[in-house]
């Protein structure tokens, strides 16, 4: 992801979530953050195991910070997912504001955290090679209200 990008985040400040808090939702088992600092924004759509929108050079031409409203509204889609990704609420889920294509959208980033894990979602970008369904991610555009670009990491390998 080129710096400039990570650069135009560095005025995103989400409007109902503060940096770094967790994302209260309505339909949860797993945890959701929603990521603001460029660098990990950046990072996160930075996937090495499966397409994102951050591949491809130009495509993203912004970010910015998706209200809790937002997110709620994501949320509360994502039992639509259910037939293709069997217990999708029980993921964690990492949310980036993107503007792609002259769209606001929000890139969600699905992966599962082993219990009492060090790692803080809303300060680093969980990025894992392979690991196949279990890590994915999809485009949200709360304008539509639907999904798109759902993508799973490639299968495990053998080492």
């Amino acid at each position: 992801m080129p710096l400039a990008l990570a650069a135009l985040a560095a005025a995103c400040t989400p409007a109902n979530t503060r940096p770094g808090a967790t994302v209260p939702t309505a339909v949860k088992t797993g945890q959701s953050w929603v990521v603001t600092r460029p660098v990990i924004v950046a990072q996160v759509l930075d996937t090495c195991s499966r397409p994102s929108p951050g591949q491809t050079p130009g495509r993203v031409t912004g970010y910015w910070a998706p209200s809790r409203q937002q997110v709620e509204q994501l949320e509360a889609q994502l039992p639509t997912l259910a037939a293709q990704i069997p217990g999708v609420t029980d993921f964690n889920r990492q949310y980036v504001g993107i503007e792609m294509e002259g769209r606001r959208v929000i890139y969600l980033n699905a992966f599962r955290l082993p219990d009492h894990s060090d790692v803080d979602p809303a300060r680093e970008a969980i990025r894992v090679c392979d690991g196949g369904r279990m890590f994915w991610g999809a485009v949200f555009d709360p304008a539509t209200n639907a999904f798109s670009e759902i993508q799973f990491n490639g299968p495990p390998t053998d080492r």
